[in-house]
């Protein structure tokens, strides 16, 4: 499948060597050609987020280190590709609705003027990952925490999209035509922002309250899963997100500003959760049941996705 596939990318290629012409093997010429394809520089729609100033980390970009993404050719990219078109034969109504509200949970570091129509969904993001404490883990009850976790997406955003600037890998369907994707985002696909910025609250979450990691972490993999059921990212994108998260987070807790900040974060949560009660069972299974719902029965898929 995948030879067939390669091989319609470029059908001839002539190359000039010490002034001799050669025709290449057309297959050889199809995998080059594969992956000479990156995410097109004319469809990056988010440059402004590559001048944004952070706040508590200020390394070099270079300083997170995620291993390169497999090549456009290589059987491993075509084992995801596949996976995605098994995802997409699963997908029902009820899991691409679900998809939809997850696609949704983003915060943009630009939106901060109360009166713009996207603010409250952008700031009720920030507490995507931790809603299962209960109603009063939000933004109007939790205002130091609020402007602890801008602050830190702020930050997370500028490197994520400065690695997807470098990294510039194209997306699933700008590979194989035959994915029907939900949504077309306008900046490359490694590593996974979705996945990066809903590990890096599940990670921050887990020093106050690391009962619960297995829970946050849980919440963090569905959203990263849900990026793949829609189309938009290979598996290893959120395998990235998850590795950047976890540097990311490392780099945080060296910055004073931020420990500091920290400790006023979790004195505000403590105190704030002492006069509500948890109002939902915390279930650290809850993400593998989506999972398993869309991979369906097939042996190979759940070995990708696991």
């Amino acid at each position: 499948m995948f030879a067939n596939f390669a091989a319609n990318a470029q059908t001839a290629m002539v190359v000039h060597t010490n002034n001799k012409t050669a025709k290449e093997n057309k297959a050889d010429v199809a995998i080059r050609s594969l992956d000479d394809i990156t995410f097109p520089e004319a469809d990056f729609k988010r440059g402004a987020y590559l001048k944004l100033r952070t706040v508590y980390v200020d390394v070099p970009v270079s300083k997170f280190r995620l291993k390169p993404f497999p090549a456009n050719s290589s059987a491993e990219t075509r084992a995801e590709l596949d996976f995605l078109l098994h995802l997409q034969k699963n997908r029902n109504a009820e899991a691409i609705n679900r998809t939809e509200t997850m696609a949704a949970v983003y915060f943009d570091p630009l939106t901060t003027n109360p009166a713009d129509a996207d603010y409250t969904r952008n700031i009720n993001s920030l507490f995507y990952i931790g809603r299962d404490l209960g109603p009063w883990f939000n933004a109007k009850q939790l205002p130091v925490t609020t402007q602890v976790l801008q602050n830190v997406i702020q930050d997370a955003t500028y490197y994520i999209f400065s690695l997807k600037a470098d990294f510039s890998r194209p997306r699933p369907y700008q590979l194989d035509a035959r994915l029907e994707n939900l949504e077309a985002p306008g900046h490359a696909s490694y590593p996974s922002g979705h996945s990066s910025t809903s590990h890096v609250h599940a990670y921050i979450l887990s020093h106050i309250f690391p009962e619960y990691k297995d829970h946050f972490l849980g919440v963090a993999s569905e959203m990263a899963f849900s990026r793949e059921t829609r189309g938009v990212h290979y598996p290893s994108d959120s395998e990235a997100g998850k590795e950047f998260a976890r540097q990311f987070v490392e780099e945080l807790m060296k910055s004073r500003k931020f420990r500091t900040d920290l400790e006023a974060m979790k004195a505000e949560i403590v105190q704030v959760r002492a006069a509500n009660q948890l109002t939902k069972k915390i279930r650290p299974k809850a993400a593998q049941k989506f999972r398993a719902e869309v991979v369906g029965e097939c042996k190979t898929c759940r070995t990708i996705a696991a």
